[in-house]
Parts: C-alpha cells; structure tokens; sequence
C-alpha cells in the first residue's frame, strides 16, 4: 500500500525549476533515501512532503489526501497529526529542558503528558537526561531528544533531514541504531543525507540531479 505519491511534481521559484516533474512512491512501512548534491532539489522535495510548501505543479498524495491542494491551515494540521519531523540543526527551545522540549510537540497536538514525553525520551537512552537544558547535552543526545519529539503523537510518516550531519561516528551509530529499529517496527521513513552510509540503511535511495531523479537504486 502506498503511504505517499508524487504525481508529475514540479517547484518554480522565478525561473528556477528547483523540481522537475517528480513522480515517486514510498509504500507504508518503507525506508527512502534522498541524496543529491547542493541545489539538486532534495530540501524543495521535503518541504513539500512534510506540508511546509506546496508544488507549482503535480500532485502529492499522503494517505490518500492530496495535500497539494489543503489550506495553509489544514497543512499545518496534518504535518502535525501525521508528520514527525527532525531536522539538522535540532531547533530545541533553549530554555526548555529535554522532557519540556519533547511535550511542546503534544501541545500542539493535544495534551502534554509528562509520562508519555518520559517514554519517548527512555525510547532513545535519555531518560536520565530529562531535566538537562539543551546547553547540557551533546549533540548526539540533542538529536535524540529531536527524535523523541518526533515520535511523540505517533507519526505515520518520518521525515529526517540530514539527521547525523552534525554528529560524531559513535552518535551517528547510535541515531542510526533509533532509526533502524523504528522501522523494524513498521514505521515509514524518509531520509536526506549527503552520507552514503546513511543511505545504505534504506531501501531505496533516489538520487536527484537538477531538480530531476536522475536514478533509483534498490539497496541491498
């Protein structure tokens, strides 16, 4: 079963082509890679996945809602209720601890619930640092408390963006370890990275070229 379908996707900033007619699948349960080189499209195409832009063309497909043609409004609410998101840079609120950080996510979803935000931190080895500012943590742990606020309101799809780009080789194992086993229990994920190791874990890897998919590789 499909979780996600680009139909004939094109982005046009002036007279850019950021992307060039994309059509692409991802089945429920499935792992993708994106790779690319600078400006090859990869963050234009994950924008519009996780509801944060909208095509110039084409269809996007999630769960069986073109979310091409939803309102700002309505965006905002299925990236919210089907989306979790970790980005790069972490985007942790300073001033919040790990466990404050991990239930704004459930504000803006429902109710915060401290013992739930507790088992989303124990689920990636940080509930012992649950009451340590973002200040007090490494980078490897501020990427973990990101993917615990990720999977807090129970995403149906995951999108990573360049996830172990800050990391050390012994964090970017132990992110890569998290990501594996979520997918071990069935969750969808899609990952852009630069690291070809990372995209090794996936399935498939799409690899973009001037806002095109120049190839599709089957990984083993």
């Amino acid at each position: 079963m499909n979780l996600l379908e680009l139909n004939g996707v094109s982005k046009i900033y002036s007279n850019v082509h950021a992307l060039q007619k994309i059509d692409l699948t991802v089945e429920q349960g499935e792992w993708l890679a994106i790779m690319g080189p600078s400006g090859s499209g990869k963050t234009t195409m994950m924008n519009i996945v996780g509801c944060m832009d909208k095509p110039s063309q084409g269809s996007v497909i999630l769960h069986g809602v073109n979310i091409s043609q939803e309102s700002a409004k309505n965006l905002t609410a299925i990236r919210r209720d089907k989306i979790g998101l970790i980005f790069q840079q972490f985007h942790l609120i300073n001033y919040l601890t790990a466990l404050e950080n991990v239930m704004v996510a459930q504000y803006y979803h429902s109710i915060p619930d401290e013992v739930e935000a507790l088992q989303a931190l124990e689920r990636v080895g940080l509930i012992e640092r649950a009451k340590h500012l973002p200040s007090q943590l490494s980078g490897g742990e501020q990427q973990r408390v990101c993917i615990a606020r990720a999977l807090i309101n129970y995403p149906m799809l995951i999108l990573a963006d360049e996830p172990t780009g800050n990391l050390d080789e012994v964090n970017e194992k132990i992110v890569l370890g998290i990501l594996q086993q979520l997918h071990k229990e069935g969750s969808t994920i899609i990952v852009v990275t630069h690291d070809p190791e990372v995209a090794d874990e996936a399935q498939r890897t799409v690899i973009l070229e001037h806002g095109k998919i120049a190839r599709i590789v089957q990984n083993n």
